[in-house]
């Protein structure tokens, strides 16, 4: 039986995976019965993609049907033939301009190094640093001039604070003049701050991708928990919330699910979106 074929964007961080860093079996089964099904599944996060590619591949999701999108669509990849479809990035004077702003303003931000499995490059060690590389379990460097040894301009940088998001929402107001015309900014949690390439955004790499794969954008299910996901959800032809989501998400988002990231809310999207609403062609 030939079915429609419909395409799932989602978020790993709190809207695919519990807070265990797992998938909730019934969300598991039901992408499985997806991918049988002949849809389509995308990873689409703000990880680096060295972090996403692990996860991926964690769970068994680098297969035939299977896509990666990183950095906050900066990057999109083909797990199962190892190719790289796409990959933009920030001019590398950008980056040391704000590096600078940062340091100025006594914020702590890192890069990445693309040429060393996306190295975590910061200009000094702390809890920020830490904190970014136990969760993404990234290896790093730090130091004065860490930026002397990056040759390859890099997909992202974030500016982060543990405990003032303010601080950041200043630092962002404040840089916006010059950065508009080179970076898209944005905040992935109250601590991050991210810098992407301009024009890149979750919700511009779902057309993109869409694109690539000649299916239709309203053929497309969005799910995603935080601000860098409202673009996404707002370009899909269904973008859903889990239940935890920010509230500005749930706002914007055509579906809020009665399940959080911990009781299966991407398993209960497919279910209502992909599974049972598929059509005949």
């Amino acid at each position: 039986m030939i079915k429609r074929q419909k395409i799932l964007f989602s978020d790993l961080d709190a809207t695919l995976l519990n807070d265990r860093k797992e998938i909730e079996k019934g969300t598991r089964a039901a992408i499985d019965a997806m991918l049988a099904q002949g849809h389509l599944f995308a990873a689409c996060t703000g990880r680096p993609f060295a972090s996403a590619l692990k996860t991926v591949r964690q769970f068994g999701l680098d297969t035939k049907g299977c896509y990666i999108v990183s950095y906050n669509g900066g990057a999109i990849y083909d797990p199962s033939c190892d190719k790289m479809i796409s990959y933009a990035s920030i001019p590398l004077p950008v980056v040391r301009r704000m590096f600078a702003e940062a340091q100025k303003a006594g914020l702590y931000i890192h890069t990445y190094d693309r040429n060393q499995a996306d190295m975590v490059l910061a200009c000094r060690e702390g809890p920020q640093l830490q904190a970014y590389t136990a969760h993404t379990k990234l290896p790093y460097r730090a130091g004065a001039d860490v930026l002397d040894t990056l040759t390859d301009a890099p997909a992202k940088m974030i500016v982060i604070s543990l405990d003032d998001s303010e601080r950041l929402a200043q630092f962002q107001k404040e840089n916006a003049g010059w950065a508009a015309e080179h970076l898209n900014s944005f905040f992935s949690c109250e601590q991050y701050l991210e810098y992407c390439p301009a024009g890149i955004s979750k919700g511009a790499v779902l057309k993109k991708l869409c694109a690539y794969l000649n299916i239709p954008v309203e053929d497309a299910v969005a799910a995603g928990d935080e601000r860098n996901d409202i673009s996404m959800i707002q370009e899909a032809g269904v973008g859903a919330a889990p239940r935890n989501a920010y509230p500005a998400v749930k706002e914007c988002a055509d579906y809020v699910c009665a399940k959080d990231n911990n009781e299966g809310a991407v398993g209960e999207m497919i279910q209502k979106f992909i599974l049972q609403e598929c059509v005949q062609v």
